[in-house]
């Protein structure tokens, strides 16, 4: 029996705490997967960087720097995953990452197996400008994930022609949307593209959901909302769209299977999200390449997955060997109830374009002059 350690890095308290326990949650479950029913041994060594950038990097050498761990599962924000990346380059060794993510990073020591921008904010916004969208208000966590996201969904929506009113951030976790909201009410946008993450999410979407606008509430797209954050969210949530690689919602026996394995694990009334069942299928396919290689040189697991179709949970995917992203399905849904009811759920993947290289123009929204024929 092959037997390899593998550390679980994931903040389980602090600012986005739901996000990291729900990706740890996915995690484990497939580690005890893999050791029921395979010959491969997987020993976790699990650490909380309780949201903290500067722990990711401490914590991430200390599971490292003994040489018996050479693979890491974990990071949710993009923040933790670049204090990561040094730290890895100088121990040779493989970050699986679970999250959606801004893109515009390709690193060797890194497998990105969370949705890039052309699978989740650009379909997403391509989305609502065919819905007509024509004035928009940008929100933000202010670090990496929020600057870019954002950058990209302005350089969008204008080139479709939509006004771009204002774009506001708020601190991780911090709370204080008042004057966020207020300059929201007097502007009266139709759309809002919101990239907030945690508390500060929770606090601007309870908060709006009691704002009187005389045209109702403009809808608020996410590419970054899972089911991790609805309890917190409540019915403050509804009409929110969302665009993830899945949602528990998705149909198929694969996912129905995949539910009833959840309940039997943490109980019928559990919240899956993407970041669950992502962090699910990063321990599958870093078991699966340790059980092809023989062992756990990251080199030789990295490729002995990397290249090939993969069944799993999130649907067929593919590790590109040169980008180090993976082909994934972008899932449409919107929150409604409590649950993300499915809009969209296309057969078929998205392959990866983290540098947006081959994205087409947008779609125009504006809608054509009417043409008078003079004489």
């Amino acid at each position: 029996m092959q037997t390899a350690k593998i550390g679980l890095l994931f903040s389980t308290t602090g600012p986005y705490a739901a996000l990291g326990q729900s990706a740890l949650d996915g995690a484990m479950m497939a580690v005890r997967e893999v050791n029921e029913k395979t010959d491969i041994r997987l020993v976790p060594v699990a650490a909380d960087p309780r949201g903290v950038p500067s722990e990711y990097e401490r914590l991430a050498a200390g599971l490292l720097g003994k040489g018996e761990v050479r693979h890491i599962v974990g990071g949710i924000t993009s923040w933790s995953r670049k204090d990561m990346i040094p730290v890895m380059e100088r121990h040779g060794a493989l970050l699986w990452y679970p999250c959606p993510y801004e893109g515009f990073e390709c690193n060797d020591h890194v497998v990105y197996l969370g949705a890039c921008p052309n699978q989740h904010l650009v379909p997403l916004i391509d989305h609502v400008l065919g819905q007509g969208a024509k004035r928009a208000f940008l929100i933000g966590s202010n670090y990496v994930w929020g600057w870019e996201t954002l950058r990209v969904a302005r350089e969008r929506l204008s080139a479709a022609g939509v006004e771009v009113v204002a774009e506001r951030y708020l601190p991780l976790g911090d709370t204080a949307c008042a004057q966020m909201i207020e300059e929201i009410a007097a502007e009266d946008p139709d759309l809002i593209v919101d990239s907030l993450i945690g508390p500060s999410n929770h606090a601007f979407m309870q908060t709006l959901s009691r704002l009187d606008l005389p045209k109702g509430r403009p809808l608020v797209v996410s590419a970054n909302q899972t089911e991790a954050d609805l309890d917190a969210l409540g019915r403050a949530a509804d009409g929110m769209l969302s665009m993830g690689a899945w949602f528990e919602t998705v149909t198929g026996p694969v996912t129905t299977a995949f539910r009833s394995r959840i309940a039997a694990a943490f109980g019928r009334e559990y919240r899956a999200s993407c970041n669950f069942a992502t962090a699910y299928t990063a321990v599958h396919l870093l078991a699966r390449g340790l059980g092809r290689a023989g062992r756990d040189d990251p080199r030789a697991v990295f490729d002995a997955v990397a290249g090939e179709d993969h069944e799993t949970v999130l649907g067929r995917v593919r590790i590109d060997p040169v980008s180090r992203h993976t082909s994934l399905i972008s899932r449409l849904a919107m929150a409604e109830a409590g649950r993300f009811r499915i809009l969209l759920d296309p057969a078929t993947v998205v392959a990866p374009d983290p540098y947006l290289a081959r994205a087409s123009a947008p779609r125009i929204a504006r809608p054509a002059p009417a043409l008078r024929v003079v004489s």
